[in-house]
């Protein structure tokens, strides 16, 4: 079955995740994080993208990112993952790819999932058990988002700009707002969705989006990636 293009639109955010091949541990340190944060960094501005929200975890990262255009977000995501090979590889002396494959994605309905997003994002170090409270977690969004911590690579999103007048009341009120968000019925969701690399929207959000693309914002289920959401979650 051919595969069906990435769906993409301009200046509406994405869901990305991507790791390492075989789930290999590629962020291994301290070094390896600042590294790959730098890069990103340096990506954002050679690509003129935007990053919301983000986690560095030990064989992947999530990100919610808003590019202009396909191409721009092609161009981002090589130059990211390119330059982290090349010191990935350096530091160790070796050679070969050390991503999985194709990154996976998803286009976010941003009224109705941004936030849950977010918090998707933001709470994975909970999940795989590694703190209890995500403040415990240095290399995420959420110190910015919900601290009020300046992290250069954020690029506020208009709807998180929209909750107060101010940075620090904007983070008081993401805080608990994302307190209140409940995972547990969308966290499948938001899995299959990135893994099938579907829309995540309501049902008028999702025809806008076939009808944008040419594509289906949902696949039957019998298209795209056949592998378990189980084996492919972050």
């Amino acid at each position: 079955m051919a595969r069906l293009p990435r769906l993409v639109l301009p200046n509406q955010p994405l869901h990305i995740m991507h790791r390492g091949n075989n789930r290999q541990e590629i962020f291994e340190n301290k070094e390896d994080v600042s590294r790959i944060l730098s890069d990103i960094a340096k990506s954002l501005i050679k690509a003129d993208c935007q990053l919301h929200a983000y986690v560095i975890m030990t064989n992947h990262l999530h990100l919610l990112v808003t590019p202009k255009d396909k191409h721009q977000l092609s161009v981002f995501m090589q130059s990211m993952t390119n330059r982290y090979v090349r010191y990935f590889n350096s530091s160790r002396e070796r050679t070969g790819t050390i991503w999985e494959g194709r990154f996976k994605s998803c286009l976010v309905d941003s009224d109705h999932y941004l936030f849950t997003l977010y918090k998707y994002i933001e709470m994975n170090p909970i999940k795989a058990g590694m703190v209890i409270d995500p403040k415990e977690y240095p290399w995420s969004s959420y110190h910015h988002n919900a601290l009020g911590v300046v992290d250069e690579l954020i690029t506020e999103h208009p709807l998180y700009l929209d909750l107060a007048a101010t940075k620090a009341e904007r983070a008081v009120l993401y805080k608990s707002m994302i307190n209140n968000v409940d995972l547990s019925k969308e966290n499948q969701n938001i899995t299959e969705a990135t893994i099938r690399g579907e829309a995540l929207g309501d049902v008028n959000f999702n025809d806008w989006v076939s009808k944008q693309t040419g594509r289906p914002a949902k696949l039957t289920s019998h298209g795209g990636d056949r592998k378990s959401a189980k084996y492919q979650a972050g």
